[in-house]
């Protein structure tokens, strides 16, 4: 992970903000964990989903067609997710017709992947179990087992929620997945330029 200051940074050039209907859980804790502002509304009916959207201008993503169909009708923003595809290949479709050419790591360790709030960085001091402490205040905040603190320097803790994040075996296969992800971003913005500049010469040939 990186800093949380760093990634706040790249939480602001990140302009895009997704709202996820209930049948695309996995999909808002990815786009969180990549760092985009994902609200995931698990038990709403299809009105305040719309509402929501609109009033904080976000891109509604949603397999119910019926429900897509009232976004186009209203103008709101959203995207169509097949639900057939493989995770990757939803992925791919969402960033994509969003503008959305390139992922990467920075993003990583800059929002809760449980609310969407902003990560913030703590020492190993400030989460690890003080027993004195608890047994004044019964404390009933979250703490990293001993275990954990001996083996990693570094830690996140959502300013939200309060969960503690840090670098774990994870974190490579969200790596990973990244790079997978840029990689099928770049191939299929590849492909678009190339079909859209063929479009254009077609279209210079036929007047000429």
């Amino acid at each position: 992970m990186r800093s949380a200051g760093a990634n706040r940074l790249v939480l602001e050039a990140r302009n895009v903000a997704f709202l996820a209907d209930a049948m695309l859980g996995n999909i808002a804790r990815k786009l969180r964990i990549f760092g985009f502002d994902t609200v995931y509304m698990a038990q709403a009916h299809d009105d305040e989903i719309l509402k929501v959207g609109i009033k904080q201008d976000r891109v509604i993503l949603t397999a119910d067609k019926e429900l897509f169909k009232r976004i186009v009708k209203v103008g709101a923003r959203g995207v169509l997710v097949s639900g057939r595809s493989s995770e990757l290949e939803d992925l791919v479709h969402i960033l994509s017709k969003n503008g959305i050419t390139s992922v990467g790591m920075n993003g990583i360790g800059s929002r809760c992947s449980v609310c969407n709030g902003h990560l913030e960085e703590r020492t190993s001091d400030q989460v690890k179990n003080n027993d004195d402490c608890n047994n004044d205040n019964d404390n009933d905040d979250v703490i990293v087992p001993d275990k954990v603190i001996a083996c990693h320097n570094q830690f996140f803790q959502c300013i939200t929620c309060g969960k503690i994040y840090w670098e774990g075996g994870h974190l490579k296969r969200i790596r990973a997945l990244v790079r997978n992800l840029d990689a099928k971003l770049i191939d299929r913005d590849c492909t678009t330029t190339s079909t859209s500049s063929s479009s254009r010469r077609d279209s210079s040939a036929s007047k000429g």
